[in-house]
């Protein structure tokens, strides 16, 4: 079977040669060997590629173990030194304790090796190890060089923290109908120790082998504790504040900074090869005092029921637990008493919620990359002459208006210029090059893959700063007019130009995308369901055009599902926003592009942070 399919994997890459990567001295740092990794792929060098990106991650791993390590140690010895003066004054002992970690971790990367000759990892590094993005290309050079059992166990890594990729996991699949594969041996490489102790506890326990289960276990809770306080290590790095602070606003701002990404670690170790478990901590406990009974060690059980309750007050199975654990003759009540490390972890969890509550009810303080220094300049920088064009009566609906002004024609230009050079057939759509109508071909060009041109640099920085701003002020607009308290984040942007092909009839009587609702499925009783595979979590819709030399191609609100009942329609132009929420109330369409290429730009937002556009807040960076 040819592979050709799952290169689309790399679309977001593809335009960038291996000309434009700049020369580097042979100490190559993780992020390096990455560049060089990728550009092997693009130049067909498989055995390079391989050696490359496997490099990058030894090289990634060995950096952060050593870093966690430095960062962990010099925390723990400078709580345990003597302050210099035993009278705490003016929190003293607090900035003393600063200090002492401040220089130990001075002399902890002086004498380690890896950290002495390593070039610190940026924010984006991380985000690219993070991320697992050495895999995406890993599995395909493995799969050149015929190593396919290594392809399979890099396209199942990359697959746990992106479970909802479709094209890994059709290379999955396809790796698994190998007959040199054993779908039994497929690993994930970067799994922490504490996911295998506790599938080899589960299984344990299927086998009511009660030792074995006690043993895994409990190794998994030492190793899931561990991987927490590493993340956690993780988590203690730079902070650009984006402007200068006091000395008290400057230490609160950038702890809060590593106090929310701290927060984050138990949804990453709660990952069991991408199954999510809320509980999996806690549920340690919950099989410990089950085997502990089993193996007749009562103590040990009350201790696991109590420490489990600490995470579950209200339980019903767990305190039913205790109280038949209590009328046991041999059981006394002071066997009740939770863990000592159980204990811990939930004072620390209880008090980080409860500041973290204050911070968001008290100060307002706004996610990592949202209200960032380069998202404040661009709105103070950006002012087009935004003017309401139509409003809701005049588009005969609700909650929909058009406006005019958002860019001048130059603007337009520059982003038509952009799209000409670098949008991609099916780019967004999976790669279908026609997913509307098979009469038209669908080109277009992520926030994502713009700010790879220009890390590449394939583009300047204007061209991507110019994509960002009006996008930006688009949201502000639409916020301001439909007047949204809540907080709206960017869930997808797309500039997109759609063309007819060329046995394309005049006459044509289809869509160029069918009468439909951004948020759920339409039934012929009329009925939207908010189900899969609709975007339920799209709130608000907009699209900005570019150009009106084309025939046809306009946006129509129906009545309908069929188009029968047509309320209005909206004719492009340069800098025309269009803008409506994502429900049944505005079903619409597109009229086909009878001939020329109709250019846009797609923008939707929600108010479930889970869907955030992760990819807007690295292209800031990659700005400023």
């Amino acid at each position: 079977m040819n592979l050709n399919v799952h290169v689309l994997l790399l679309l977001v890459l593809s335009s960038a040669h291996p000309s434009l990567l700049k020369e580097y001295d042979e100490d190559e740092d993780c992020l390096i060997s990455y560049k060089r990794g990728v550009s092997a792929y693009l130049e067909n060098n498989f055995d390079e590629c391989v050696t490359k990106l496997e490099d990058g991650l030894k090289k990634y791993s060995n950096y952060t173990q050593a870093l966690q390590s430095c960062r962990i140690k010099c925390k723990e010895d400078a709580e345990l030194a003597d302050p210099l003066y035993a009278i705490d004054l003016e929190n003293m002992h607090f900035y003393e304790k600063a200090i002492r970690n401040t220089l130990c971790l001075m002399r902890c990367r002086k004498n380690n090796m890896v950290l002495a000759t390593s070039t610190s990892v940026t924010p984006e590094t991380d985000q690219i190890y993070q991320d697992a993005k050495p895999y995406e290309y890993l599995h395909l050079c493995y799969y050149q060089k015929k190593e396919y059992q290594k392809a399979a166990s890099s396209a199942f890594t990359y697959l746990v923290p992106h479970p909802k990729d479709e094209l890994m996991r059709k290379s999955l699949q396809f790796y698994s109908t190998l007959s040199e594969v054993d779908t039994s041996s497929i690993v994930n490489y970067e799994a922490k120790d504490h996911v295998y102790l506790y599938a080899h506890g589960l299984d344990a326990y299927d086998k009511k082998d009660w030792k074995s289960v006690e043993n895994n276990m409990e190794e998994s809770l030492i190793a899931y504790l561990q991987a927490e306080e590493n993340c956690r290590a993780l988590c203690e790095g730079p902070f650009n504040q984006g402007w200068f602070p006091d000395l008290v606003p400057s230490i609160a701002n950038h702890y809060t900074f590593s106090l929310k990404c701290k927060r984050k670690c138990p949804l990453k170790l709660n990952n069991l090869n991408g199954q999510y478990h809320e509980d999996l901590l806690p549920s340690h406990y919950h099989y410990l005092q089950y085997v502990y009974f089993k193996n007749n060690n009562l103590k040990s059980a009350c201790q696991a029921a109590a420490s489990y309750v600490l995470f579950y007050p209200n339980d019903d199975t767990m305190r039913s637990n205790i109280e038949y654990y209590k009328k046991l003759p041999k059981v006394e009540s002071s066997f009740f008493i939770p863990r000592p490390e159980a204990a811990q972890y939930v004072r620390r969890l209880t008090y980080e919620k409860r500041l973290l509550h204050f911070i968001d009810t008290e100060y307002k303080f706004k996610d990592e990359g949202e209200g960032s220094q380069a998202e404040v300049l661009t709105l103070k920088n950006y002012n087009p002459n935004f003017d309401l064009f139509m409003n809701d009566e005049d588009l005969n609906g609700t909650k929909r208006f058009v406006a005019d002004g958002l860019f001048t024609q130059h603007e337009c230009n520059t982003l038509l210029n952009l799209a000409k050079k670098y949008a991609l057939k099916g780019d967004g759509y999976k790669g279908v090059a026609s997913p509307h109508t098979s009469m038209e071909t669908f080109e277009g060009i992520t926030i994502g893959r713009t700010a790879l041109l220009l890390h590449f640099g394939r583009i300047k920085s204007k061209q991507l700063y110019l994509y960002l701003k009006s996008t930006d002020y688009a949201k502000k607009f639409l916020e301001e007019y439909f007047d949204i308290k809540r907080t709206l984040y960017f869930t997808y942007t797309h500039l997109v130009c759609r063309t007819p092909i060329v046995e394309a009839p005049i006459n044509r009587t289809d869509f160029s995308h069918a009468i439909h609702a951004d948020n759920c499925n339409i039934l012929h009783n009329g009925v939207c369901l908010k189900t899969p595979p609709a975007f339920t979590w799209r709130d608000y819709s907009a699209i900005i055009y570019l150009n009106n030399n084309f025939e046809g191609g306009e946006l129509t609100f129906s009545q309908d599902m069929f188009g029968k009942t047509i309320q209005s329609n909206v004719k492009p132009k340069c800098g025309r926003m269009v803008a409506f929420s994502s429900g049944f109330e505005n079903l619409h369409g597109v009229k086909p592009v009878k001939s020329g290429t109709r250019c846009a730009i797609a923008l939707w937002f929600t108010f479930n942070q889970k869907y955030e556009e992760k990819s807007r807040n690295i292209a800031y960076k990659l700005i400023y």
